[in-house]
């Protein structure tokens, strides 16, 4: 009798240890992170469940722990967390960030089908919980500083989706940056690039015999031809800018390596974000602290560097610190009389 009553209240404690756990969990856990922690097997964790959703229901008469897949493997969570602080609430957080992050692509197909979902996910809400969504909008926030606005290229971005999607050539009027002429290309489309709230395409000119990176919002027109192409196994677009500070093609230069000093106050704003794939930081020094990448393109690393004025300095290599001195020189010369 007595192992009876200890296997009872050892089960009790259990159940009531896995109702916690759920309770506090930001997400699902899964059935494995659940056996791990209790110690119980997925049999035994099984029957725990089946008697808590016989004893207990949620407000809707609904299984009180509930089960969904996520990854290909089973996770729990609790009924009462279906709302906008939950698991579930998560995927409709995730939503509306990831529509206040492309706002500005507001009236593109990209927007408009992100808005739909909105739609469908909050849709299936009761009203108790649409109420949650209430000041959205002020909750979560993206300035968009100096975004470009592509609700004219709708119908461009449109067929450039449709060439990626089924391996489409396309046939593209293009506004060349130097010359300022429109030229027909022939292309395969390979990446749709974000980078900066800018759209660009990287896509295999016929023309070129090449990879060119095209800006979205200097294609004047866009065509899905019915020929279609072959997408290389072997194409990486990350090779076209690892030299680079930015999306300008870097292959076929040599990288070379930069040291900037940064004022000691920006270590957190510069050593906590991604810049580069090869930056690299030393500790801070008379009030100083050096940041070093190896790039082969400084299109982009000038105006950033340029951005900080007196907060920075190039130390080596003496082509590039040449080249920011005339950078000031011209600037300055902008402002005299």
């Amino acid at each position: 009798m007595a192992e009876s009553r200890k296997a009872t209240y050892t089960s009790a404690v259990k159940i009531a240890r896995l109702i916690s756990m759920l309770s506090q969990a930001w997400r699902p856990m899964s059935l494995e992170q659940i056996t791990n922690i209790l110690g119980v097997s997925p049999r035994t964790l099984a029957r725990y469940r089946k008697a808590l959703n016989e004893h207990l229901s949620s407000p809707d008469g609904s299984d009180f722990v509930k089960v969904i897949r996520e990854g290909g493997k089973e996770c729990w969570y609790l009924s009462d967390q279906e709302d906008i602080n939950s698991a579930n609430g998560f995927r409709i957080i995730s939503v509306f960030v990831a529509k206040t992050l492309l706002r500005f692509l507001e009236g593109t197909v990209i927007k408009d089908n992100l808005d739909n979902i909105w739609n469908i996910v909050t849709g299936q809400l009761p009203p108790s919980k649409k109420k949650q969504l209430e000041y959205f909008d002020r909750k979560i926030r993206y300035t968009g500083f100096g975004a470009k606005q592509y609700e004219e290229k709708d119908i461009i971005l449109a067929s450039v989706l449709r060439g990626l999607l089924h391996q489409n050539k396309m046939e593209i009027a293009y506004i060349s940056g130097a010359a300022s002429k429109t030229k027909k290309r022939i292309i395969h489309p390979y990446t749709l690039l974000l980078h900066r709230d800018a759209l660009y395409l990287d896509a295999y000119d016929e023309s070129n015999k090449d990879i060119r990176t095209f800006l979205i919002d200097r294609v004047e027109e866009a065509k899905v031809l019915k020929e279609t192409y072959r997408y290389p196994k072997d194409y990486n677009p990350e090779t076209l800018t690892d030299g680079s500070f930015g999306v300008f093609d870097s292959r076929g230069k040599t990288p070379f390596t930069v040291k900037v000093a940064f004022k000691a106050y920006l270590w957190d704003y510069i050593t906590t974000r991604k810049w580069h794939p090869t930056q690299r930081f030393k500790p801070v020094d008379n009030g100083w602290f050096i940041m070093e990448v190896d790039i082969s393109h400084t299109t982009e690393f000038i105006p950033w560097i340029l951005a900080f004025g007196k907060e920075a300095k190039i130390i080596e290599p003496e082509h590039l610190r040449n080249d920011i001195i005339k950078e000031l020189k011209q600037a300055f010369e902008n402002y005299q009389p």
